[in-house]
């Protein structure tokens, strides 16, 4: 077993400050765009106040957020800037790798210790000299830096698969918006509809115009959604068959199934009709994130659905109807209309029936399965990638420990390993470009 410090020793709370006028959305940090079970961030979405000054952080610092540890908010800082009064600085000390430093907080043991020394039942806040307090690997800085390179190597191609998401996101945003919002879909000639004078009619009810041969519909006729099975607070269990909960569901569409409950396996056949499936889409439908989705990937287990979670089952071949409903969940108007039809002022509710008639413009069938054939490999790549970091942040999850007490050291050759699978990855992404 290696020597331990008291993280006290290798690093200090900064106390460096930064005028808000100076900070911009993509450099700003709360604890809202923190992402939760250590995902990194996301960018803030408003400023606060140009006089007021916050804290400074800058590159190869880290950050945690202070407020309900238990949400495992910790990012590294690849950039300069300001953030809020609950979201803590550590700048690293000399003699001590930042990245390393990183990895030792980013394991669970620390937010498990941010949680024994908070206060406060329903905000819990960590106390700031307990915090330092936390124990970390006291390694040769050689070792710390090969410990820190395995583990960024993973993280790097978790980065990568993201990023390619992203893009592939964004060419199906793009093209569902010049179809669907624009109705520039190609005509018979390949040209753009509206664009090229094709014919447009009145529609009372929407009081515009859509494409000839285009109806106002709704979800439900596009595909019906399903509410979740009732299970018994007494059948939770510590490991066994995951059950999607709201809590599990991202704002990226992506689920948290390694962090769900659990029931034992014999409740699969009481639930079994409520078994979600790879490409199918589930839904909250009460609280805060009523109307935010996420779409299941594969899983070695069944995954099932809780009550108060929307299922839309998509069938055997859920690339077929999944881009059109992807892209039209995301439209603004999808979220604002389940919010004012929602019930209840507390806890707002919604329930199937009522996703299901929200209105939806339909294009003519052969459109809409022209608009789905194409985007049909842009979602398969980005739910294999999802699948894929899944299993690269398990690795670098059951690594992190063994690195960290010294059972596992570093060799060359799996640094060239994950490096050259980066670089692989990386080369088809551009020949595909």
């Amino acid at each position: 077993m290696n020597e331990i410090v008291k993280l006290s020793k290798v690093a200090k709370y900064s106390n460096k400050r930064i005028i808000a006028k100076n900070v911009s959305l993509q450099t700003f940090i709360t604890t809202d765009n923190i992402l939760q079970n250590k995902e990194g961030i996301k960018v803030a979405t408003n400023l606060p106040p140009n006089e007021n000054a916050m804290p400074f952080y800058e590159t190869n610092n880290i950050l945690v957020g202070n407020i309900r540890p238990y949400l495992k908010k910790i990012w590294f800082a690849n950039q300069e800037g300001g953030c809020s009064a609950d979201v803590l600085v550590f700048e690293v000390k000399k003699g001590y790798d930042p990245k390393f430093i990183y990895y030792a907080l980013f394991r669970d043991d620390f937010f498990n210790h941010m949680m024994q020394g908070s206060k406060g039942t329903k905000m819990p806040r960590g106390d700031k000299n307990q915090i330092l307090d936390f124990l970390v690997p006291d390694f040769d800085f050689t070792t710390q830096q090969k410990i820190a390179s395995v583990l960024s190597s993973l993280d790097s191609k978790i980065e990568l698969n993201n990023r390619i998401n992203a893009e592939l996101e964004a060419m199906a945003k793009t093209l569902y918006d010049y179809w669907f919002v624009q109705f520039d879909f190609p005509d018979i000639n390949g040209k753009p509809y509206k664009t090229s004078g094709g014919k447009m009619v009145w529609n009372k009810e929407l009081k515009r115009e859509i494409p000839e041969g285009w109806k106002l519909g709704c979800f439900g006729e596009y595909v019906k959604v399903k509410g979740g099975y009732a299970f018994k607070s007494s059948w939770w269990t510590e490991e066994g068959l995951p059950v999607i909960k709201i809590k599990d569901i991202n704002e990226d569409y992506t689920l948290s199934i390694e962090n769900c409950s659990y029931v034992n396996k014999d409740k699969y056949e009481s639930a079994k009709n409520y078994e979600a499936f790879p490409g199918d889409v589930v839904i909250a439908l009460t609280g805060a994130t009523i109307g935010k989705y996420g779409v299941v990937t594969k899983s070695e287990k069944p995954v099932l659905v809780n009550q108060r979670v929307g299922l839309f089952k998509l069938g055997n071949e859920p690339l077929i109807k999944l881009p059109f409903l992807i892209n039209s969940l995301n439209q603004e108007y999808f979220r604002k209309t389940v919010f004012v039809i929602a019930n209840g002022a507390a806890q707002p509710n919604i329930s199937t029936d009522q996703i299901d008639e929200i209105p939806l413009i339909l294009p003519q069938n052969k459109i809409l399965e022209n608009f789905n054939n194409k985007c049909s490999s842009f979602y398969g790549t980005i739910l294999n990638n999802q699948t894929e970091n899944k299993e690269l942040s398990s690795l670098r999850d059951w690594l992190l420990p063994m690195l960290m007490n010294g059972q596992v050291t570093v060799g060359g050759s799996v640094e060239k390993k994950i490096e050259y699978e980066i670089e692989e990855e990386m080369r088809m992404v551009a020949e595909q470009g």
